[in-house]
C-alpha cells in the first residue's frame, strides 16, 4: 500500500470514527429519553423541596419515586409513608405530601398505579 493511499485511508478514519461515536450517542439519548422519562427534581439550601415526574403506565408512584431520588420511608400497616427524599427528612413542621395531577393524593403513593401522562409531584410542606 502507498503512502498517500495510507494518509487517505487514515484520514477517513479519523472523520468517520468521530462520526459513529457521536451519531450513536445521539440515538442513545433519544432512546433512554424516550424510555425512562427525568424527574425535576428543586432544591433551596441544598435541601430537596420538590420532585416532579411523569407516570408510567402500570408502575406505581413510589416505585417511580425511587428511581428518580434516593428515598427513605417508614412502612405502617396502611403501607409505606416517604420520610425523605435526597436527604431531606420530612418531620415537623414539615411533611412530604403526594399531589397527583396537581391535587392532594388520596391514596398512597405504594397503591396508586400510574397511568401515561399523570403528573407526579412531591412537595415538602
Amino acid at each position: 500500500m502507498g503512502r498517500a493511499s495510507l494518509l487517505t485511508k487514515t484520514k477517513l478514519l479519523s472523520i468517520a470514527i468521530p462520526l459513529l461515536v457521536v451519531g450513536t450517542g445521539v440515538i442513545g439519548a433519544l432512546t433512554s429519553q424516550d424510555a425512562v422519562p427525568k424527574a425535576t427534581i428543586s432544591t433551596l439550601n441544598s435541601q430537596t423541596t420538590d420532585v416532579k415526574y411523569k407516570g408510567i403506565e402500570g408502575q406505581n408512584a413510589l416505585d417511580l419515586l425511587k428511581k428518580y431520588a434516593t428515598v427513605q420511608t417508614k412502612h405502617y400497616s396502611f403501607g409505606d409513608l416517604v420520610t425523605a427524599i435526597n436527604g431531606t427528612e420530612g418531620n415537623g413542621p414539615k411533611y412530604w405530601s403526594f399531589y397527583l395531577n396537581g391535587k392532594l393524593a388520596d391514596i398512597g403513593a405504594g397503591a396508586y398505579t400510574t397511568h401515561t401522562g399523570d403528573i407526579i409531584e412531591w412537595k415538602l410542606q
